[in-house]
């Protein structure tokens, strides 16, 4: 029994409870089918109204809700992603970019040392793998994640550079890594979001 107003009212402590719990707040992220390692959840502080849902390649099970450079990006809903409605976050684009250039020229993908190896000397596009280019050929602008200078065959450290054509998600789809390279990105992820909890 609680006093309302003078009058007692019989009422259960969860509807007197003024502390938010892990029930009433806390949103399950929905893996995106076509590429599993990507997450949407649900926000109310996407940049536009109809952007119902944050994209990230962290689920729920790494973080409440992900913030910052950790945000790929917002899209209307949690089936598909379409370039129409996708729009980038910046932070996640500095983000990647930084993690690629403090780490491509360690990281072991086989299809990027073939490369390197095949072209000896010079700039090497990283290419988006959501449309790969024939062998050899160079992919499209806005498929071009970033380049590094090649020596001996050999990725040279500290000479990556982004492109700036490069987008997010093209009518292909949302941007693709090699799984070596997501891997380190995801990985990085992690780190970042145990640091914001």
């Amino acid at each position: 029994m609680t006093s309302i107003l003078g009058k007692q009212v019989f009422t259960s402590r969860l509807f007197l409870s003024t502390r938010p719990t892990l029930f009433q707040f806390r949103h399950k992220s929905t893996a995106y089918s076509k590429l599993p390692y990507l997450h949407f959840h649900p926000t109310s502080n996407a940049p536009l109204v109809d952007l119902k849902y944050a994209v990230s390649y962290l689920s729920s099970k790494d973080i409440e809700t992900p913030k910052g450079e950790l945000i790929i990006g917002w899209t209307p809903n949690n089936t598909d992603i379409d370039y129409t409605t996708f729009m980038d976050n910046t932070p996640f684009v500095d983000f990647l970019n930084r993690v690629l250039k403090d780490n491509i020229h360690s990281i072991n993908d086989p299809v990027l040392k073939s490369l390197a190896e095949w072209q000896k000397d010079g700039w090497l596009h990283i290419g988006d793998e959501r449309n790969p280019p024939p062998w050899g050929r160079i992919p499209y602008p806005e498929d071009i994640i970033g380049t590094v200078f090649v020596e001996g065959g050999v990725i040279q450290p500290n000479t990556y550079q982004p492109m700036p054509t490069h987008r997010l998600a093209t009518s292909n789809g949302i941007m693709q890594l090699s799984e070596p390279l997501t891997q380190c990105l995801i990985q990085e992820a992690k780190r970042v979001a145990s640091k914001q909890k």
